[in-house]
């Protein structure tokens, strides 16, 4: 999914209609207020963005790297490592690995690594790391509950928010999870 089709999502849902245009490139000329709103709106769905993946649904990312000495050094990756998952050689197998606070250590070759990233600060075109699971619509609900809360719009705000948690939980929480059978003492 792009950015913009979260900011348009988040638009339609607060009735932003010089906004939804402007994204669309419909707006021949736009206003400082519909500048300024899409400006929020895009700082506000990359706070949502950090949130969500920090909190709930890491984003993950596989590289394959080539090494001679055996140091994958995380600043050389494409995005930001917050924790590694897997390390494997070039034939799929499990390498060992040690950590180190600014690389891994492996022997010299060729390695896919998997691991979750942190998010960088998207711009409109950007494509946002998230798994299939996450939609434009969910990411909308948070934008949409946020932005109603810098406008003072707080009841439409706790709105939004339920529905964007809902969905969280419905996204985050696996299919089998059921509450063990009680009885009554």
């Amino acid at each position: 999914m792009i950015l913009k089709d979260v900011l348009k999502t988040a638009a339609v849902f607060l009735n932003l209609t010089d906004v939804t245009e402007y994204i669309d490139g419909t707006s021949a000329t736009p206003t400082q207020t519909t500048l300024a709103a899409v400006d929020s709106l895009t700082r506000l769905t990359n706070l949502v963005i950090s949130e969500l993946a920090a909190s709930y649904s890491p984003m993950v990312c596989s590289e394959t790297v080539a090494t001679t000495d055996g140091k994958i050094i995380f600043a050389d990756l494409s995005h930001n490592v917050t924790r590694i998952l897997s390390v494997k050689n070039q034939f799929g197998q499990d390498a060992e690995f040690k950590l180190y606070p600014e690389y891994l250590k492996a022997f010299g070759g060729e390695y896919s690594v998997e691991y979750e990233y942190a998010p960088e600060n998207y711009g409109m075109s950007d494509t946002v790391g998230f798994n299939a699971k996450i939609t434009a619509a969910l990411l909308g609900y948070g934008v949409a509950a946020e932005y109603c809360v810098t406008q003072g719009r707080f009841e439409e705000a706790v709105l939004w928010r339920k529905r964007y948690t809902f969905g969280v939980e419905r996204v985050v929480l696996p299919k089998s999870a059921t509450v063990k059978g009680r009885c009554w003492l």
